[in-house]
C-alpha cells in the first residue's frame, strides 16, 4: 500500500530514536537499522576501531558479492560509528547511553562492566555490549546477548577483526532456540517478559513446547545460526484456533501464544505481540490528551485487543496540530500519521460497506474518517472494532494482513 500520510512531528520521532547529531568522529556506514557506537581508550584502541570501521564499511555495502554467504546478517548491519572520547567514559558513556541501540568497547572487559553496571536497567530496554580487546584477538558479547543484539553484534565484530567471538548464553551454546530471539526477528514482543526464561529452559532441557499463532511463520532458521542448530521446525506450531477450541491440557505444557488478542495465558504459557494495530482516531478541537488516552484503552478492551499491540495512530490531516493527540502518541511511544482527505476517499471507495456521514463529508470532504484512517495506516488491513465514539473522541482499529518482520521476510495473517 503506497505511503501517503505524514508522519508527525519530527521531533517526537527523533527522541524516540535517541538520536544525538554530533557524536560521530569518522565515517558511518550508510545502512539504515541498528546505531552502534565504538568507543576506545588509547592510540592502539583506535588504531583497531578505524580498522572495524572501514571492515564494516565493505561489509555492509550494497553488491558485495561475499555478504550473503558469509555473513547472514549482513545487510542489516547499521550505522557504526566511532566515537572520540573526549571526556571521561563516566561522563560519557551515561550521557550517550540511551542513544545508540548498540556499543563496542575496545577496553579491558572490568573496565566495562564498571561504567555499563549503574546504567543497566532491564533487557528489555538495555542496548547491546560487546567488549573487543586491544590486540583485536576476542570479540565478548557483554550485555544483552539476545534482544539487545550483542550475541549477533559480537559475531558481525569478529568476522570484520578476524576475531574470535564469544558468546556464553546458554541456548546459543547448547545450539538450541530461544524464544526472545525468535520473537526479535519476527519483530515481535514477548510479554510478559519475566515468562521469557521458563520458555528458554524448558527449550534447554527438551520439554514440549506448542506454538499457536494467528499469523503464517516462516520456518528459515535466524540469522546467526548455522546449519547444524535447530531452525523454527523443532518447535509444533499450530494454529490460535486450535487453542481457543480447548480439549487439550494446555496447563501442563509450555505455550506461546502469537496473537494481538487477549486471551487467558496458561501459567506456563507467554505471548508474542505483533505490532499489527491501527487506531483511527477523531476528537473535537482541543481534547485533552488523557481523554484520548481513556478512549483508547476502552476501544482496545471493546475489540479485545492488547494494548502491547497497538503500533500506529491515524487521523485526518487536519488534526495534525492537535495537541492532545500529539502528546498521546508521544506517551504512548508509538508513530501518528496524518493522511489526506483524497487518500481516505480512496480508502472509502476500495472497502464497500463502510458508514457514511454526510455532515463529515461536508467538513472535511471524506464521508468517514476513523475507519479510513485506521486502515489506510496497516498493509491489507481489515477492522476489528468499527467507529465508536467515546464522550468528545471518536476511534476504528484495523489489524495488518501482513507484516514485515525484522529480518525482511513478509508474515501474512490467518
Amino acid at each position: 500500500m503506497p505511503d501517503t500520510g505524514k508522519r508527525q512531528p519530527e521531533q517526537q520521532k527523533q527522541k524516540r530514536t535517541g538520536q544525538q547529531p554530533g557524536l560521530s568522529h569518522g565515517l558511518a556506514s550508510t545502512s539504515t537499522g541498528r546505531r552502534i557506537g565504538v568507543i576506545y581508550l588509547t592510540p592502539c584502541g583506535e588504531i583497531l576501531a578505524r580498522r572495524l570501521e572501514q571492515a564494516w564499511l565493505q561489509q555492509a555495502a550494497p553488491g558485495n558479492p561475499g555478504l550473503d554467504a558469509r555473513r547472514p546478517e549482513a545487510g542489516i548491519l547499521g550505522r557504526l560509528e566511532v566515537l572520540n572520547a573526549d571526556q571521561p567514559l563516566t561522563a560519557m558513556v551515561p550521557e550517550i547511553w540511551r542513544s545508540y541501540d548498540s556499543f563496542v568497547f575496545i577496553m579491558a572487559v572490568g573496565i566495562v562492566v564498571r561504567l555499563v553496571a549503574p546504567l543497566l536497567q532491564s533487557k528489555w530496554c538495555d542496548p547491546g555490549v560487546v567488549v573487543v580487546d586491544e590486540g583485536g584477538n576476542f570479540a565478548i558479547s557483554l550485555v544483552g546477548g539476545h534482544w539487545g543484539g550483542a550475541n549477533s553484534l559480537a559475531r558481525e565484530v569478529a568476522f570484520c577483526l578476524e576475531a574470535v567471538p564469544v558468546v556464553t548464553t546458554a541456548t546459543d551454546v547448547q545450539g538450541k532456540l530461544a524464544i526472545d530471539l525468535l520473537s526479535k526477528s519476527w519483530g515481535f514482543r514477548p510479554l510478559p517478559g519475566e515468562r521469557v526464561k521458563a520458555v528458554n529452559s524448558a527449550l534447554l532441557s527438551d520439554e514440549r513446547v506448542e506454538i499457536f499463532s494467528e499469523w503464517h511463520l516462516s520456518g528459515d532458521r535466524l540469522g546467526d545460526q548455522d546449519d547444524n542448530k535447530p531452525g523454527l521446525e523443532s518447535i509444533p506450531c499450530r494454529s490460535l484456533q486450535e487453542f481457543e477450541q480447548g480439549g487439550t491440557d494446555w496447563e501442563r505444557l509450555v505455550l506461546v501464544l502469537i496473537t494481538s488478542r487477549l486471551l487467558a495465558l496458561p501459567p506456563r504459557g507467554v505471548f508474542l505481540r505483533p505490532p499489527s494495530l491501527a487506531a483511527g482516531i477523531g476528537c473535537r478541537r482541543g481534547t485533552g490528551v488523557a481523554e484520548i488516552e481513556t478512549a483508547l484503552e476502552e476501544a482496545l478492551w471493546i475489540a479485545g485487543r492488547s494494548r502491547d499491540s497497538l503500533a500506529l495512530l491515524a487521523a485526518h490531516e487536519i488534526k495534525e496540530n492537535e495537541s492532545g493527540l500529539l502528546e498521546a502518541a508521544s506517551r504512548l511511544g508509538i508513530d501518528l500519521k496524518f493522511f489526506t482527505g483524497k487518500r481516505l476517499g480512496q480508502v472509502f471507495e476500495s472497502h464497500p460497506g463502510l458508514e457514511h456521514s454526510k455532515f463529515v463529508q461536508l467538513q472535511l470532504g471524506v464521508g468517514n474518517v476513523c475507519e479510513t484512517a485506521a486502515l489506510a495506516a496497516v498493509p491489507d488491513g481489515a477492522l476489528v472494532l468499527q467507529k465508536t465514539k467515546f464522550n468528545r473522541v471518536t476511534v476504528a482499529l484495523a489489524e495488518a494482513g501482513s507484516l514485515w518482520s525484522a529480518s525482511g521476510q513478509v508474515i501474512r495473517r490467518d
